[in-house]
């Protein structure tokens, strides 16, 4: 009789990735690479549409660049999945580096409210467990969490998600709010937690209070959320992005302190997703959006993003 394996069964979340985390981390991160070239190869399609994206907003890219930044995309979703083993890590220090979080560090001393932002590039949540070896609570929002699966996703990416903001929790200790229930804990939080949140966030309809901002060759509409949180609580945003340094390991990179009272909606956000725009520009494949950035560019936005099982 032949075994049926359950709906939410994954040969990626449910024996690879484990097995992979017992080897030395440059070993698990290069068999991660050479493994999404199979996932690329296999979601032809989906590689199809972000080559399109990437050609649109750089047409004299040639061939080979957009080879490169298609295989550079496939390997960060491979790494980026494994990282969720890798989060309690006694080598963490040697994965992880922070550059520029003596400022974060030194705005907390001083009793500063501290919001964290960045967009979806690379693999963001490596900052966190990092930051908490250093002796501070991280946090944020997500629309991941909930008790149903809302997103519609494979049963098997719902299971794994859960399984990594279980994980995440466990290591950053701080809030994990989920997106549409109550968020007055986050006021509360941000005088003894980091919260990060996520800005360039595609939503099915446009958000009250968002902003339309230029960015890669056109404009895109933006929540300012995270612009009223922080005036609302008097916190300062630091904008971070992970550079990575191959082998599976990466560097956090913090930039200036912005104050939200020295703008308005529109510039605050404009400097950020500018922010962005040059990190695309310098890696175009370790953004996690191509799919989704003609809905981003509309009024009826949602993401595309999916995983491979």
């Amino acid at each position: 009789m032949r075994l049926s394996r359950p709906e939410d069964y994954s040969l990626r979340y449910h024996l690879i990735f484990p097995a992979l985390r017992n080897l030395p981390y440059p070993l698990a991160y290069r068999l991660a690479k050479y493994q999404s070239a199979y996932f690329a190869r296999k979601h032809a399609e989906q590689r199809q549409q972000i080559a399109q994206q990437m050609r649109s907003v750089f047409p004299a890219a040639t061939e080979q660049q957009v080879t490169g930044w298609l295989a550079d995309y496939f390997c960060m979703v491979e790494q980026e999945a494994l990282d969720t083993w890798f989060l309690d890590n006694k080598l963490i220090p040697k994965i992880v580096s922070l550059r520029g979080f003596e400022t974060v560090e030194a705005l907390r001393r001083d009793g500063q409210r501290v919001l964290l932002t960045g967009g979806h590039f690379s693999r963001f949540w490596m900052a966190g467990p990092a930051m908490r070896l250093r002796g501070h609570r991280v946090g944020t929002i997500t629309r991941d969490g909930g008790r149903k699966n809302t997103q519609g996703l494979h049963p098997a990416e719902y299971r794994y998600r859960l399984f990594k903001l279980q994980k995440l929790q466990q290591v950053l200790g701080g809030p994990f709010l989920v997106e549409g229930e109550d968020l007055r804990p986050l006021y509360r939080q941000l005088d003894s937690s980091l919260i990060t949140l996520i800005f360039d966030v595609p939503y099915v309809e446009k958000q009250p209070g968002s902003v339309t901002v230029p960015f890669l060759n056109g404009k895109i509409n933006v929540p300012a959320g995270i612009y009223r949180v922080a005036k609302k609580t008097r916190a300062v945003v630091v904008p971070f992005y992970m550079d990575d340094q191959g082998a599976g390991e990466v560097v956090a990179e913090f930039s200036a302190m912005l104050d939200p009272n020295n703008y308005n909606d529109e510039e605050f956000m404009s400097l950020l997703v500018g922010e962005l725009e040059r990190h695309i520009k310098k890696r175009p494949g370790h953004w996690w959006l191509w799919e989704a950035l003609p809905l981003l560019r509309s009024n009826n936005n949602e993401s595309n993003e999916g995983r491979r099982f």
